[in-house]
């Protein structure tokens, strides 16, 4: 869900097979047809994402990726309920699995 800023591409969205839902801000801030709406997001990115690097005196831009990745991370286990370093191992071992020898 967005607004309907035009560089959100909705088009190429939809093309990619995602649903993409819009709400126009110039007319209401909840879509009347659809429900779509953008506080979740907003809340999200500004309360959560944005506040713990401004808390650590800001973003450098080179560490963007890695700061949103651990944010995600962190939201992961967080809505699975889950201890942060079982949550790190259980995720390792999908990636690399234990290789069973066949002697």
């Amino acid at each position: 869900m967005s607004d309907c800023w035009r560089v959100y591409k909705s088009g190429e969205l939809h093309a990619a097979g995602y649903e993409h839902l819009t709400v126009n801000h110039s007319y209401n801030f909840i879509d009347p047809d659809t429900g779509a709406n953008t506080q979740k997001v907003e809340r999200m990115w500004g309360g959560a994402a944005k506040w713990r690097n401004k808390r650590h005196r800001g973003t450098a831009r080179h560490h963007l990726e890695p700061y949103l990745a651990e944010f995600m991370c962190r939201q992961e286990v967080k809505a699975a309920g889950s201890d942060l370093f079982d949550w790190v191992l259980m995720e390792i071992a999908l990636l690399w699995p234990p290789k069973v020898d066949m002697d």
